[in-house]
């Protein structure tokens, strides 16, 4: 039986270095293998242009049947606490805007955010990867810098009232479900969006986490 091959992106090499340290190079690309399933590892880089390009770029020359994404985020919830791993149950190009005052550019009348894999704006998963991924659910919003402040904080929670924030999100799930990839996205929360100092993130609580994750849920 062919083995299955199963893409696992990162925007960083620090979301990915407990399996680099595992893995083998194959082919010019790093990989883990086992009886089943070969894992392919990409660090796509930080935001939506470097993960679109990253993520297209590798799909134009391998098949995969199914695609991760892991990572840390901010959490917009109080009930969503630092160190929580949950899978993106929707996510959304938030400050691809057509004003300054956050006006969604799916509510134009260009129609390449109206029209799949878009619904009203959002991509969504559904497929039986994302279901069968055993994770609480969150909504996130994609953006392009880190919102550092109490007022754009509540900006975002009154137009999307979003559960966690990405810089990358919604450019992987754009590029796997245009090439029909089954597709989850997978965080653990780091901070709390609006947290400016850096050093009240506990980015190692949630690297933990994730990595109990990986270990115990997609490489068996």
């Amino acid at each position: 039986m062919p083995k299955k091959h199963i893409l696992i992106t990162a925007a960083t090499a620090m979301e990915l270095d407990f399996l680099f340290a595992r893995s083998v190079e194959k082919e010019g690309l790093r990989v883990i293998e086992n009886k089943t399933t070969q894992f392919t590892l990409l660090v796509s880089g930080i935001g939506s242009a470097l993960t679109a390009f990253s993520i297209g770029k590798i799909l134009q020359h391998h098949t995969f049947g199914a695609a991760y994404q892991l990572g840390i985020a901010g959490s917009f919830k109080d009930d969503l606490l630092v160190g929580s791993v949950v899978k993106v149950s929707c996510d959304i190009f938030a400050d691809l805007c057509l004003s300054d005052n956050g006006k969604p550019i799916h509510e134009a009348s260009f129609s390449d955010f109206r029209t799949p894999p878009f619904t009203e704006g959002k991509l969504i998963p559904d497929s039986a990867l994302y279901k069968n991924t055993d994770l609480p659910e969150a909504s996130a919003i994609t953006v392009n810098s880190v919102t550092a402040t109490a007022e754009k904080r509540t900006f975002w929670q009154q137009r999307y009232n979003p559960g966690i924030e990405t810089m990358e999100g919604a450019a992987f799930y754009y590029a796997c479900m245009k090439e029909n990839i089954p597709s989850v996205q997978i965080r653990a929360v780091s901070n709390f969006v609006g947290q400016s100092n850096t050093k009240k993130w506990n980015i190692s609580l949630a690297m933990q986490n994730l990595i109990d994750f990986a270990n115990n849920n997609l490489l068996k």
